[in-house]
């Protein structure tokens, strides 16, 4: 109990750390099994806790089409990010949010797995945790402002239609730029 205290106020002490922060915002190619088109756009709060290491909370709003359904989602992530000298970006991520799916066909909607649904033509929520990772580029490395380039494969999974052992994946491709520094 003694240690889990100590993380925990650990944790908050370097969350609420002087440091630089930055307010991000970025848009990108969303690709639910890369082919399955859409577009995600993220606003980011980026607490630099280095000056190569920063833990960014991240929301993202994605929209995208399956042959199905289209899908809404919303997730925030929080994770990592660390810059190296050469311009290089890594990142990972964990995230919860929800997906509202709406779907193409009447009342029945049944996937690749076999998993089925009644809908009623409705939109139907669901549950979505997620983890992503990623890697970028900051396009900006010498002057004040950062424009990154990043790809990030990410999981995630509709907990109210497939279980854990079936998660969804997609490809996001896209350009972060920060508007404001403090």
């Amino acid at each position: 109990m003694k240690r889990t205290i100590t993380l925990i106020c650990c944790l908050l002490y370097s969350f609420f750390a002087v440091g630089q922060t930055r307010i991000n915002a970025g848009i990108g190619y969303f690709g639910e099994n890369i082919s399955n088109p859409g577009i995600v756009l993220e606003f980011e709060y980026e607490k630099m806790h280095a000056e190569d290491f920063s833990i960014p909370i991240r929301a993202d709003f994605g929209l995208h089409s399956n042959p199905g359904f289209n899908a809404l989602t919303f997730d925030v992530h929080t994770g990592f990010r660390k810059y190296f000298e050469s311009g290089f970006m890594l990142e990972q991520a964990i995230g919860l949010g929800l997906i509202g799916k709406k779907f193409k066909n009447d009342i029945w909607f049944f996937d690749d797995y076999s998993y089925g649904i009644s809908h009623g033509n409705k939109t139907v929520i669901g549950f979505m945790p997620s983890i992503t990772m990623g890697a970028g580029y900051n396009l900006s490395k010498e002057k004040k402002g950062v424009d990154l380039i990043w790809i990030r494969p990410k999981i995630f999974w509709d907990l109210g239609f497939r279980p854990l052992n079936l998660p969804y994946w997609a490809l996001q491709m896209g350009l972060t730029h920060t508007f404001k520094t403090r």
